[in-house]
């Protein structure tokens, strides 16, 4: 029949419910020892600013711009703790059964998913988006997994600018942004699938190594990073490409 699902559609449409579920975990909830991307980004920033800092809901909180130096600072932490992470297996551990979840995608590969995914919460939190919403978390997602968020917009008919701003984003109907998740879960199962030996975090963005305790390489979590700040902080929302 014309409408019926092939397999490889139907394990995208899979993936992308799964990915999209593991990014709000990670990034809002959280899971087990592991805190979600804003108590982390806040936890940091704590730290940085001392007796000056002051909570998101805080009257005198100062804006993410005025705040720069500090935020810039805080972002380079969280980078590089997501790379240490990367490099290890107590984040995976951590995490537990959630990352198998009965998808195509190995659990190590899951794992360094699930770091990149919290870093690239934190970071737009700490730039000043709203990751409690759908509609961010999904550019986000898509920034953490290596996609063009811009280009994939743009490919579903949105109309992007040189910026991209976050109302703008949410002004996405909802069932566009359910199709870009199932486009994100299809491109992990191309790219991440049991069948595949060879791992490649994102297209254009190489491997600077193996795996390493079970996560993929920390160099690609840095260029991830990078790649997901400079996206969120300019509103470009493109990836980086290889150098």
């Amino acid at each position: 029949m014309a409408d019926e699902k092939t397999p490889d559609e139907g394990a995208g449409e899979k993936a992308g419910r799964w990915v999209a579920d593991l990014a709000k975990k990670v990034m809002v909830n959280g899971v087990g020892p592991v805190t979600g991307s804003a108590a982390w980004a806040e936890d940091r920033l704590s730290h940085r600013q001392g007796d000056d800092y002051r909570a998101p809901d805080d009257d005198e909180r100062r804006s993410p711009e005025d705040m720069k130096d500090d935020i810039d600072a805080v972002v380079a932490r969280l980078i590089k703790e997501s790379v240490a992470a990367a490099g290890t297996q107590g984040f995976v551990t951590g995490l537990g059964g959630l990352l198998t979840a009965g998808v195509t995608i190995p659990a190590n590969v899951a794992a360094s998913l699930a770091i990149n995914l919290r870093m690239a919460g934190a970071i737009a939190h700490l730039r000043g988006w709203d990751i409690g919403d759908p509609h961010v978390r999904t550019v986000a997602m898509m920034l953490a997994i290596g996609m063009s968020a811009q280009n994939v917009l743009a490919s579903f008919g949105v109309k992007v600018g040189q910026k991209f701003g976050e109302q703008m984003i949410k002004k996405i109907p909802i069932t566009v942004i359910r199709a870009i998740n199932k486009k994100a879960g299809t491109h992990l199962v191309a790219k991440y699938g049991t069948k595949r030996a060879a791992i490649t975090l994102a297209k254009g963005v190489p491997i600077l190594g193996g795996i390493v305790g079970g996560a993929v390489d920390a160099g690609a979590t840095a260029v991830i990073g990078r790649a997901t700040d400079r996206a969120l902080r300019d509103g470009t929302l493109q990836a980086e490409e290889p150098k």
